[in-house]
């Protein structure tokens, strides 16, 4: 079972285990919850928080990816269309090259 992996399922835990374990997450819950009340109440107005130039990067780059199209629909209309027409020509040299650049990365 999943539970028992590296020795830590409930046959390792003794006697009073699920009633311990239930125990302590109710009372971590309610510690929880008097701490985030107690955390609102701190709150300052001079606190701030800062991103890291990477974080901002990946922030805008989910931003800019969020409003592009997945794909360009009328490049993929433009191929079927060839395709069913059997006018589509596959160039291998060039994919062989883009393989070997893909590789080169």
């Amino acid at each position: 079972m999943a539970n028992e992996i590296n020795g830590f399922g409930p046959r390792n835990l003794g006697q009073n285990s699920s009633v311990d374990s239930a125990r302590s997450r109710t009372e971590a819950k309610g510690e929880s919850q008097r701490a985030s009340g107690d955390a609102s109440a701190s709150i300052r107005e001079d606190d701030a928080l800062t991103l890291s130039s990477g974080a901002s990067e990946m922030q805008e780059l989910g931003r800019s990816l969020a409003e592009s199209a997945p794909f360009d629909q009328t490049k993929v209309d433009r191929i079927k269309d060839l395709i069913s027409q059997g006018e589509y020509q596959v160039d291998s040299a060039k994919i062989a090259e883009r393989l070997r650049q893909f590789e080169n990365l």
